[in-house]
């Protein structure tokens, strides 16, 4: 169902057209491919089904081994639901086949006797957990006790197009009763049948779920009929058909089957006979039997059921709507009585130029209620969607049969998996809020939200007179009290009440604006609240109101905040708050102080060598927060392999070159203004000796000149030293710490020595050792570079 809000309108037939169309179905899928269905075992425990509950566990692993071990695996799941009057449970699920044995091993019968039994119930939560379908197998010797949930369990097997069959070993010794016309009802609507067994047969019975239990099952005929009789059907075969099996149940069942060429097929021509039950059911099954019109006579002494099914991946789903649509999810699972039908075909495994010729409304017994010729889609198929006309559905229970031509020409038909029955409408289902609150002088929507599956009339009221409008455009006082709403359709009517009441809006504040300022200025901040209702208005800065009337920051009468005299400070976040009894509303308003940047660079200076990384910091304030650009001599700077530029301010250059060298100059800039300043970057070399001559010889009295020469940037300076002192000024000892030379006059015996020459600059200093002698004899004065 769905909800309709109604704003406006008088007196109005109002058809809720999501209804008509249908509730959108979800198409489940599992994401398994072939395991789509569940095996579901429904079993009374009570003492009287001990053997039962032993040829059930024995047959069990027979019917998952054989349903496991096929090549397209039907089974995805396994539930059991054992029921004993009162108690229904617990239920099992499981994925797990293993599983599934434990917990029928597991399973223990108690008590004895009781008839009937709580059956339906334990139907109605295996359909509710089985996915859709899925095969129901319900093991008991009495009839149902709660036959009133069988309308339940029919909608549920509509909605899931499930099977469910009945295997009893009893009845209570009545078929009369609604508790066993029950099983019928639901063994008809579902595709399903009853066997009627003694304890020892129901072992047989299994053996022949081994052999249905399948994946692509389709279904070809389906008749029931309440006293002894010969019936003879003609079924087209069709290629896709892998087999085919019939089923017959009731007492004393005769199947005759007729190929084509009019022979009939016994077991020299593959007919298999699945189960033979002499008063109770006859079950044969035939394999990739040949294509053409096949005939069936069958018979039984009483009560009996027909199903006819196969295996193939041609099939149908048939989906009901009110009016023409065009996707299957758009469409219901049954019909609405008293309403036109349409019905939605999505085939499967039906290609052009097969196509779909008729489709019939068949009865539980088989007879054909309507044809309804198939109009070729637009497509010819090719999406697998055939549509019928418009017609209306009979009262009783109806299954749909398609037939046509596959694409090889060969005549198919196929029948629904359950039976339909029309969806009796409710009256409308009409809710309204308890109470709708409008807003003083603002417009009031009163909704009314109606849920129906047929058309309705509308009417609205207040004091029980006609009203022309569910929308008040300007709410007062005078529009409070009880409004109703009243849908009236051919199944009821429906109504339901709400209070309005009026109360005064909480404020409302126009969006905010940011304020600028120059420092020394005046700021106005704006507050404004929309509309005419009483509040309170106040600002607050940093958690604290702001109340003052006078001063350099007041609140003006018209509630807006001015700041004079504004400082740095004074930026910021301000808040205005407006309230009343009902709520208040908030903005925050920034005020804006412009400030020029101061920019400071660091380090002021730096030397650096070749292959060295540089850092320089740029930091900055400002208001607004100041943008920062780097540039060296006229260029401005951007990120490129060795050179890196970040947000907050470093410039970082690696891997150093002599080119390097020069001024950087940061700028920072605003609203404000500009600021900047510069770091001077200088290459440096490091110093390199070299030594003319490593040993000099003199004789006492002589001259001796000892020389280094030293290299790098800048120039360095030569100082010359013996042992560890420096040698200094004298008259007859002379240096040149530019050229590196040490000149001694008069060489004295105590001259000779070890001369050290260090050539130093700000970048590194080096140095090398020389020894001088005196005349008397040979002094070496060796120095090093």
């Amino acid at each position: 169902m769905s909800g309709v809000l109604l704003k406006f309108l008088a007196l109005a037939l109002c058809i809720s057209a999501h209804r008509l169309l249908a509730v959108p179905r979800t198409e489940e899928d599992d994401g398994s491919g072939d395991s789509a269905s569940t095996l579901a075992f429904v079993f009374d425990v009570t003492g009287s089904m001990y053997d039962d509950l032993k040829q059930v566990i024995e047959g069990a692993s027979r019917i998952l081994e054989k349903t496991l071990n096929r090549r397209t695996r039907p089974i995805k799941n396994f539930v059991l639901v054992p029921f004993h009057d009162p108690d229904i449970g617990p239920v099992s699920i499981t994925t797990d086949p293993r599983k599934f044995q434990q917990d029928l091993q597991e399973l223990f019968v108690q008590g004895g006797g009781d008839c009937p039994e709580m059956s339906i119930g334990a139907i109605k939560k295996a359909l509710e957990v089985s996915l859709p379908g899925s095969f129901i197998y319900v093991f008991t010797d009495a009839r149902a006790k709660d036959y009133r949930l069988k309308r339940d369990v029919l909608q549920l097997v509509q909605l899931r197009q499930s099977q469910v069959v009945f295997v009893l070993t009893g009845d209570c010794g009545d078929r009369s009763q609604p508790g066993y016309r029950a099983y019928e009802e639901i063994a008809a609507t579902s595709s399903g049948q009853i066997f009627h067994l003694d304890k020892q047969q129901v072992n047989e019975v299994l053996k022949w779920v081994e052999e249905t239990v399948q994946a692509m099952k389709v279904h070809l005929l389906s008749s029931n009929h309440d006293s002894a009789q010969e019936n003879k059907w003609e079924v087209p075969f069709d290629p896709s058909l892998r087999e085919v099996t019939v089923s017959l149940s009731g007492p004393a069942p005769q199947i005759e089957l007729s190929d084509p060429l009019g022979r009939v097929v016994g077991e020299a021509q593959g007919l298999k006979e699945l189960l033979n039950i002499p008063n109770s059911a006859r079950v044969v099954n035939l394999k990739f039997p040949r294509p053409g019109a096949w005939k069936l006579k069958v018979s039984c002494s009483g009560r009996h059921t027909l199903r006819v099914t196969g295996v193939s991946n041609l099939d149908f789903r048939a989906g009901f709507s009110s009016v023409p649509v065009f996707e299957f999810n758009h469409t219901r699972e049954r019909p609405i009585k008293g309403l036109p039908a349409h019905v939605l075909l999505k085939c499967a495994g039906l290609k052009p130029p097969g196509q779909l010729s008729h489709a019939e409304l068949m009865s539980g017994s088989g007879r054909s209620l309507r044809t309804i010729p198939v109009p070729l889609p637009s497509d010819l198929g090719q999406q697998g969607l055939w549509s019928l006309p418009e017609f209306r559905t009979p009262s009783q229970s109806f299954f749909i049969k398609v037939t046509g031509k596959d694409d090889e020409g060969y005549r198919f038909q196929r029948l629904s998996s359950v039976s339909y029955t029309n969806i009796v409408p409710d009256p409308p289902v009409v809710s309204m809020p308890d109470v709708v609150k409008g807003l003083y002088m603002q417009p009031a929507v009163i909704g009314c939200s109606v849920q129906s599956d047929i058309p309705y009339r509308l009417r609205f009221t207040r004091k029980n007179s006609a009203i022309a409008s569910w929308e008040i455009a300007r709410a007062s006082a005078g529009d409070e009290g009880l409004y109703e709403c009243v849908a009236q359709s051919s199944a009821g009517q429906g109504r339901a009440l709400t209070q309005l009441t009026v109360r005064e809006p909480s404020p409302v504040l126009r969006p905010a604006v940011n304020v600028s300022s120059p420092a020394g200025g005046v700021a106005v901040l704006s507050c404004q609240v929309e509309g005419s209702m009483r509040h309170n208005l106040t600002w607050h800065r940093a958690g604290r109101a702001i109340r003052a009337r006078a001063g350099r920051v007041k609140q003006l009468p018209d509630s807006s905040l001015q700041i004079s005299g504004v400082q740095t400070q004074d930026a910021g976040e301000y808040r205005c708050v407006a309230a009343n009894d009902h709520g208040d509303a908030r903005i925050t308003v920034w005020l804006l102080v412009p400030e020029p940047p101061s920019v400071v660079v660091r380090p002021q200076s730096q030397a650096f060598s070749r292959g060295a990384e540089i850092r320089l910091v740029c930091s900055a304030s400002g208001s607004p927060p100041p943008q920062l650009f780097w540039s060296h001599g006229n260029m401005f700077l951007t990120n490129r392999p060795r050179l890196s530029l970040h947000q907050n301010g470093v410039l970082t250059i690696r891997g150093a070159l002599p080119e390097d060298a020069g001024n950087y100059t940061c700028l920072a800039t605003n609203d404000a203004g500009t600021a900047s300043q510069s770091v001077s970057l200088t290459f440096a070399e490091v110093p390199r000796i070299t030594v003319a001559k490593q040993v000099v010889l003199v004789s006492v009295g002589g001259d001796a000149t000892l020389e280094c020469q030293a290299t790098g940037v800048p120039p360095p300076l030569v100082h010359w030293f013996k042992g560890e002192l420096e040698v200094g000024s004298a008259p007859f000892v002379e240096q040149d710490v530019h050229r590196g030379t040490l000149h001694i006059r008069g060489v004295q015996e105590v001259d000779a020595g070890q001369y050290n020459c260090v050539a130093s600059s700000h970048c590194r200093s080096l140095g090398r050792q020389r020894q001088s002698g005196g005349r008397s004899g040979p002094f070496v004065l060796r120095g090093t570079g």
